[in-house]
């Protein structure tokens, strides 16, 4: 089925339009909710009020062109909450008021392609203007205030301050579904990886942890299964005169597993510990590497042509303490070289720095910097219900990545002050264009002051008069709507990371560019 413009934008720009103001309730410290019923309508539904987690919710518009536009939109709102962890509900704001106003200039009979080059040309002044807005910040209240608005709950968002300040923005947080209703949080030292022990019969009777002092630690990326591929661990282990033994591999059973079991009930060993080594492929051997460098010993690994067989007290590291339970297992006071795991977490950060695109490799390669460094925290989250469970924990990973990133490259005016403060180099630009291309800057212009609209209408006040005094203030002020007075951004905490601003922005003028050129829509029949 195929339809052309005009009907094609417009029915694009009612599937954006359906989309964003569905999210649209959620902005702001004061953001209302949406209500999701389960698919088929079996129970009670959400109530959510993360435009991340609505989206998600939404699959599908009845009417095919409309849906279209719907998941331009919701598309757009992922990438951006997957990227920074916040900001999908302002860039879906920016996006359809852009299409929006680029509609009626196109009916007007602008050029479409001109209005996309005088958007696109606006964009790079705006995150320059952006930029030179920001401030950095440090203390834990500092970036509690970041997040606050999008927790909106003050323990929580004190909480996150806390943990993202004390593990730095490139250590180590460990999310766990908890079983009691609050949310609770700790701090780990040494390694903790979310893989448990392989068999509870290595631990003591009526014990849910199993504890080892002073073990040795066999690496290896080799499923064991043969009690034979043990014995040299064993033999030096306990030639060495070490009576505890931690075995990390893929896979520990049959004979192998029953191996440690006997030797530990028959007195050889005081204790011994199976637990599976971290995720697989490329990443599980470059976290056994990791515990190799942090216990002093040496990983065997299968794709190198090593064998178990030839294991020796040398391969076998040491740590003060490790311990299991079914969901994890760390390892404390490894007595690796430091100088090595110093030159280890540089060559990580270096990767990290080159890999900001893909958001799981990131939160991989932070958690191995948190472990190598010797402290992680592990947040527990609890809500009433399973669905509140899940949407609490997003928001939590949101609100964690949002300060992270807050502490790497600064903050901006939050409230939408920051985006219309970028106005006056707009206005300034629009006057060194012509035509179509400065009602495209124009467009951009308008469409800023968007998400400070919407805040402000969410918290039950009259946009236009607020809106205006804003973009009279100038850069670094905005309006805070708990308190409804304005305050100068910086010092009064009302702030936003400047990631998230500049996320927003770019995907919205991204996918508004998209939208303003498609001229014909096509879909399968059903």
């Amino acid at each position: 089925m195929i339809l052309f413009a005009p009907a094609a934008r417009a029915a694009l720009l009612r599937g954006m339009g359906l989309m964003t103001d569905l999210m649209r309730p959620t902005i702001g410290p004061v953001g209302r909710t949406v209500a999701i019923a389960p698919i088929g309508n079996n129970g009670p539904p959400e109530i959510l009020d993360n435009a991340a987690t609505i989206a998600r919710r939404t699959i599908q518009l009845a009417d095919p062109y409309e849906d279209m536009g719907a998941m331009l939109v919701r598309d757009l709102a992922l990438r951006v909450s997957e990227q920074v962890g916040d900001g999908g509900a302002t860039a879906a704001v920016l996006a359809h008021s852009l299409v929006r106003a680029a509609a009626r200039c196109a009916a007007a009979g602008c050029s479409p392609v001109l209005l996309r080059h005088g958007i696109e040309r606006g964009l790079q002044v705006a995150r320059s203007a952006l930029e030179r807005q920001a401030h950095s910040i440090e203390s834990a209240a500092e970036i509690a205030d970041v997040v606050a608005g999008s927790l909106r709950n003050a323990r929580l968002a004190a909480m996150v301050g806390e943990i993202v300040d004390s593990v730095g923005s490139e250590g180590a947080v460990l999310f766990e579904n908890a079983a009691e209703p609050t949310t609770s949080y700790e701090y780990v030292d040494g390694v903790r990886w979310n893989e448990g022990y392989l068999s509870y019969f290595l631990l003591k009777p009526g014990e849910t942890t199993g504890r080892l002092l002073n073990p040795r630690v066999l690496l290896t990326d080799h499923p064991v299964e043969r009690a034979e591929q043990l014995v040299p661990a064993l033999e030096a282990c306990v030639a060495a005169g070490d009576r505890d033994l931690l075995v990390i591999a893929p896979e520990v059973r049959d004979s192998a597993m029953s191996l440690l079991v006997v030797n530990r009930e028959r007195g050889l060993l005081d204790g011994a510990l199976a637990v599976k080594a971290p995720t697989y492929g490329e990443q599980q051997t470059r976290i056994l590497e990791d515990l190799a460098l942090l216990t002093g010993g040496r990983c065997v690994h299968a794709g190198w042509g090593e064998s178990l067989a030839s294991v020796t007290g040398e391969h076998l590291g040491r740590a003060r303490q490790a311990w299991a339970t079914r969901a994890a297992f760390g390892i404390v006071g490894g007595l690796g070289r430091k100088e090595a795991i110093r030159e280890r977490i540089a060559e990580i950060r270096a990767e990290l720095r080159a890999t900001r695109a893909d958001p799981p490799l990131c939160a991989k390669l932070r958690e191995r910097i948190g472990n190598l460094s010797g402290m992680s925290a592990v947040v527990r989250v609890g809500a009433p219900t399973p669905g509140e469970q899940v949407d609490l924990r997003l928001r939590l990973e949101a609100a964690v990545m949002a300060g992270r990133l807050a502490v790497e490259r600064g903050v901006v005016p939050g409230g939408g002050g920051a985006l219309v403060g970028c106005i006056p180099s707009l206005e300034a630009l629009e006057l060194e264009l012509v035509g179509d291309e400065a009602a495209g800057v124009r467009m951009l212009v308008e469409s800023l002051t968007e998400p400070m609209r919407a805040i402000v209408a969410n918290a039950g006040l009259e946009a236009d008069p607020i809106v205006y005094v804003a973009r009279s203030r100038g850069p670094g002020w905005t309006f805070d709507v708990l308190r409804r007075e304005w305050l100068d951004a910086s010092r009064g905490g009302v702030v936003d990371p400047l990631s998230v601003a500049l996320a927003a922005l770019d995907s919205a003028v991204s996918a508004a560019a998209a939208a303003l050129t498609a001229d014909v829509l096509v879909v399968s029949h059903p």
